[in-house]
């Protein structure tokens, strides 16, 4: 229940934020946020279509934090990096520990100004740092 409240109270924020009429940068982090979010979702929900690719190897997602590294409107991309807490599956067998994954999102600008994903997120960079041994 504290999950949901917290995404509801972020999609609020980001609604807002958008009503007031911002740049194309900040309109941009604001989609970003939306597909975070849409991610956080998706895991409360268990909807493994809707999670980004190369992410199988959740057993177990305890907590989910992610960051805006850069905004390039220019080019329409967020570069963003995320942390998964939990259980992984690995070849030594299930792991607790985090897993950092930074990715490119990639946005088109509409005809209304509003930014949309136009593409997969591209994975750029994976980092894992494991607690223990899960049993």
């Amino acid at each position: 229940m504290k999950r949901a409240a917290t995404i509801v109270a972020m999609l609020f924020v980001v609604g807002c934020a958008t009503h007031g009429g911002l740049g194309a940068g900040d309109a941009l982090r604001t989609a970003a946020l939306r597909q975070i979010g849409s991610e956080q979702v998706a895991w409360l929900s268990h909807d493994t279509s809707a999670l980004p690719v190369g992410m199988d190897s959740v057993v177990t997602l305890k907590s989910m934090r992610a960051y805006i590294d850069d905004v390039n409107a220019a080019n329409g991309t967020v570069t963003t990096t995320y942390w998964y807490t939990g259980t992984f599956s690995t070849p030594e067998g299930q792991r607790d520990g985090t897993l950092t994954v930074q990715r490119r999102l990639h946005f088109q600008r509409g005809d209304a100004g509003t930014w949309k994903q136009s593409a997969p997120s591209e994975e750029i960079a994976r980092n894992a740092q494991w607690i223990s041994s899960s049993s």
